[in-house]
């Protein structure tokens, strides 16, 4: 049986949250990457790239197209647009589009852009498939033509999400998990609308009825009899854009429902994620957290490499150190305690 993780509600405790370090973001733009290369630190919007200069986020460039997706490599900004690849210098801004095989006269919508490992560039076209960029030119790697995004994960595997199920590859192979899936390769769900890797090695597999998780830490190949899975989190119907784990608090998940927390879980263990069987489980508790003033409603969280968390939202960004979010969670638990009303 499926689980939901169930909101636990936190009475009075928005009233605790104290003003945080916070960067204000022209255009009230939906975030859609942060990028960190060196010192730099990108912030990639809805039709946007900002470059952090000193206290604020400068426009470098902005699109008429949306920007669904975005990767840095080297000195180049990869976008993915509604209508096609744009490369950016990092120095000049300047963008290039890049015709993909087959597509030139078309433009089609980029969906999934990401390096791998090795860092190469991998592209998915909706209506056109997967193509990776080789020797300055683009290969194609997949012909599904359903495609709702991409990941690379630390293992070396390539996932690519479908309308059609989960694709992977590893080494020269590629494998295809949905609802038929047999030798350990199902999933609750066929139409799987995103992919969100975590700061802890696990990926977060988004499907329209389910979300389960592929664990990272060395469990991965022994998880996949029995992936961990969920319903829902928090209500049914509620988006998940974002998922990072800090240490000290637990996982964090960026909502529609706002941030909601899994307090004190090991990175790699999912305890609250049960296998889906046929067995009756009990239901697992999230707890709601208080916006902290001025961020809104964050969209993208992120770990970087001095463990700062980075919450960007429409309203711009914020960004606490783990030391400082663990001391903001234990506010509001030591203040309130764990109400007992779920919402449903």
């Amino acid at each position: 049986m499926l689980l939901a993780l169930l909101v636990l509600s936190l009475g009075g405790a928005a009233a605790l949250a104290r003003p945080r370090p916070h960067y204000a973001v022209a255009g009230h733009e939906k975030p859609v990457a942060m990028l960190h290369a060196g010192k730099a630190t990108y912030l990639i919007t809805e039709h946007s790239v900002f470059r952090l200069e000193g206290a604020q986020f400068v426009r470098k460039h902005q699109t008429n197209s949306p920007i669904y997706c975005a990767a840095l490599a080297d000195t180049a900004l990869w976008l993915g647009t509604g209508t096609g690849v744009l490369r950016l210098h990092t120095g000049t801004f300047r963008p290039r589009p890049l015709a993909l095989p087959g597509a030139a006269a078309t433009a089609p919508a980029i969906t999934a852009l990401f390096r791998d490992v090795r860092g190469d560039m991998w592209v998915g076209a909706n209506g056109y498939g997967v193509f990776r960029w080789a020797n300055g030119a683009f290969v194609q790697e997949l012909k599904t033509p359903a495609i709702n995004g991409g990941v690379a994960t630390a293992d070396s595997s390539v996932w690519i999400a479908t309308s059609i199920g989960l694709s992977r590859k590893q080494g020269p192979e590629w494998t295809r998990y949905n609802e038929e899936g047999v030798a350990n390769h199902e999933i609750p769900d066929n139409i799987v609308e995103k992919l969100l890797p975590d700061n802890a090695g696990n990926l977060w597999v988004v499907m329209s009825d389910a979300i389960c998780v592929f664990e990272g830490g060395g469990q991965r190949g022994g998880a996949e009899a029995e992936l961990p899975t969920v319903k829902f989190l928090g209500r049914p119907g509620n988006e998940v854009f974002s998922v990072a784990y800090v240490a000290g608090a637990g996982r964090l998940f960026a909502t529609a429902m706002g941030l909601l927390l899994l307090p004190n879980e090991p990175a790699t263990r999912l305890a609250s994620f049960a296998p889906a069987t046929d067995k009756v489980e009990p239901k697992r508790l999230l707890v709601p957290l208080p916006q902290l003033p001025g961020t809104g409603n964050p969209i993208l969280l992120q770990l970087d490499k001095q463990q700062r968390l980075w919450l960007a939202s429409t309203d711009g960004v914020t960004v606490l150190t783990s030391k400082e979010f663990s001391r903001f969670v234990q506010a509001q638990l030591g203040t309130t305690g764990l109400a007992a009303k779920s919402t449903h």
